[in-house]
């Protein structure tokens, strides 16, 4: 390592793509010249999609044995020890943590530490205790990221929603909180509608011809296959209204544990001719064109890219309002917002987005003019590096 540059590792419990995965990536990247960074991952039998865009981009990362999503009191024991022995190995001068398990186990991991003198800061991707859980799990991590909170520096929240949360629940005083949103590029190479749509039906498991189906009306998501994103809701709400629907494709990309799941409900509900999962995609975005509408029916969310990205290209949205969706779209302005877990509305709202269109449409542009014509992704960097320093 380079001993004339402050070091940062960046731990985050795994490398499945995601928002947090591209948050970290984005920062590891931006900042690898002013610092020496590495990233340490957790889940190895996951996919390791984040691990292998580090590697293309020649940047240190390590592989940990014993972080895991889920709770487990004998590998988060292990894990703790494995990160305590990192920190002493690379003697970070900033450790920062992504995800509450690796917020909760990087702090425990560091605590009474003299081995190295650092700072150690935390970006919550949406509080996990708002995920559907048991109260015993929902109480259990508000005590512990409460409890950790004491040892952190400062603690980075994506939006005034998500400060709020931590003030009123967690009783973190407000000096260490600091709103830093994540930031997109502006839109690059963008593939016109029938070219992305040619391009991402090619892609499903099915390839489907677009030149025998003119015009069909394209719903379309990008998300992890997790039980937080809801996707069951979206195809319980689908099964419900498709008779309302003409020459109509859901297009789900991603992939995760839920996917057989997903899959048997298609059968379920004999939607297998509409229903399409071309799986997980590299630059998802530039796919967005292909879609007439975007759905995210989240369960717990903190500010998701997909949606600032769909916003960014001027695709009409539907979101659930969980975490910090509500700041950046408008009900019935921006776009449409229903509560989360409730298929009957969201029905509706497919309904309504499919039988006023050009209502829709307009929405989306609205959208679009709210979205800074200038690289918010460069702010978000410029803004935690002044945080480092």
């Amino acid at each position: 390592m380079n001993q004339n540059k402050p070091k940062i590792l960046y731990i985050i419990t795994q490398g499945h793509w995601g928002g947090a995965q591209k948050y970290v990536y984005n920062l590891a990247s931006a900042l690898s010249n002013s610092f020496e960074v590495v990233v340490a991952i957790g889940e190895p039998n996951n996919n390791p999609d984040l691990q292998r865009l580090l590697k293309d981009k020649g940047i240190e990362h390590i592989q940990l044995k014993h972080l895991r999503r889920s709770i487990s009191p004998i590998a988060d024991l292990l894990a703790i020890f494995e990160l305590k022995k990192l920190y002493k190995k690379i003697k970070p001068n900033i450790i920062h943590l992504n995800s509450s398990k690796a917020s909760i186990l990087g702090s425990l991991a560091s605590y009474k530490l003299q081995a190295t003198s650092h700072k150690l800061l935390y970006t919550v991707h949406g509080w996990v205790f708002n995920e559907p859980m048991s109260r015993f799990k929902k109480n259990l991590y508000k005590s512990l990221e409460k409890w950790t909170a004491k040892n952190k520096s400062k603690i980075i929240v994506l939006s005034e929603n998500e400060k709020n949360i931590a003030i009123r629940e967690l009783k973190i005083k407000n000096e260490k909180l600091e709103i830093i949103p994540i930031g997109i590029e502006l839109p690059k190479n963008i593939l016109s509608k029938k070219e992305a749509q040619q391009e991402i039906f090619r892609l499903c498991p099915a390839p489907l011809e677009i030149a025998k189906n003119n015009n069909p009306f394209v719903i379309g998501t990008i998300a992890n296959f997790y039980p937080t994103k809801n996707l069951d809701n979206l195809i319980k709400a689908i099964a419900k209204i498709k008779e309302q629907l003409n020459n109509f494709y859901l297009i789900l990309v991603g992939d995760g544990p839920e996917k057989t799941k997903l899959e048997g409900l298609v059968k379920k509900y004999n939607l297998e001719k509409n229903i399409h999962m071309p799986g997980f995609l590299e630059n998802a975005e530039q796919y967005l064109p292909a879609f007439d509408l975007f759905v995210l029916p989240s369960k717990k969310e903190g500010l998701p890219y997909t949606i600032l990205e769909a916003k960014i290209n001027g695709i009409p949205i539907i979101a659930t309002n969980v975490g910090a969706i509500s700041t950046i779209i408008k009900n019935k302005k921006t776009g449409l917002l229903v509560e989360p877990e409730n298929t009957d509305k969201l029905g509706e709202a497919l309904v309504y987005a499919y039988k006023h269109q050009t209502e829709m449409q307009n929405m989306a542009q609205e959208a679009k003019k709210e979205s800074p014509n200038k690289n918010l992704q460069k702010e978000m960097i410029e803004k935690t590096t002044h945080l480092y320093k």
